[in-house]
């Protein structure tokens, strides 16, 4: 599948790989040699997510940059192993995971003080996704801006969601608050019952 993407895309393309705790370490030092040879610009959860001794091996053996704490139980302590055993080589989180929009401003600069970038995670919803953008706006050590395509399920509950321009790019919102705009004429159609 990568050698398909790289070919389908070209050189000059940036992808990544997102393997998502599929591999044991000998299986994912096999990918990360062979996504290295393709230039991919980074290696993202290829060992599972409390494995911090494969990943530091992994770290060590392997050129391509690995991208990793994105789902470790915990706020801004769970994020220290990883940079003091030099576990990582960019930090990760979303508001919805790691303790909200203050935590994980917080984390990105921590990661900043270790010359690390921070990479938000996609939030799993909308409403998440601007929480997120909120922070990558405020911060000054990150490149990207995670949207899953195609979209569907992940995008609910407002008039308006977040959708890159035909350049790739997503711009701030301009609305109070975190910038959404709540459909509540679809939550009303699909509400169950209220909790009182």
């Amino acid at each position: 599948v990568c050698e398909a993407v790289r070919k389908a895309v070209g050189d000059d393309y940036t992808v990544m790989l997102d393997s998502t705790w599929s591999y044991r370490y000998e299986e994912a030092l096999r990918v990360g040699r062979a996504i290295e040879e393709m230039n991919f610009y980074w290696y993202e959860d290829p060992l599972a997510d409390q494995d911090l001794y494969n990943y530091v091996k992994l770290k060590q053996k392997l050129d391509i940059p690995i991208l990793a704490t994105e789902y470790p139980i915990g706020g801004l302590d769970s994020y220290i192993p990883w940079i003091t055993e030099r576990a990582t080589d960019f930090l990760r989180g979303d508001v919805a995971v790691k303790g909200g929009i203050t935590t994980i401003l917080k984390a990105a600069h921590l990661a900043e003080a270790f010359r690390m970038n921070f990479e938000t995670h996609h939030g799993g919803n909308s409403l998440n996704n601007f929480a997120n953008l909120h922070v990558i706006m405020a911060i000054r050590n990150t490149e990207f801006f995670e949207v899953l395509l195609p979209d569907a399920m992940q995008k609910y509950g407002l008039a308006q969601d977040i959708t890159p321009d035909r350049d790739g790019f997503v711009h701030a919102p301009t609305a109070p608050g975190l910038g959404a705009d709540i459909d509540f004429e679809l939550i009303e159609r699909k509400k169950i019952g209220v909790l009182s």
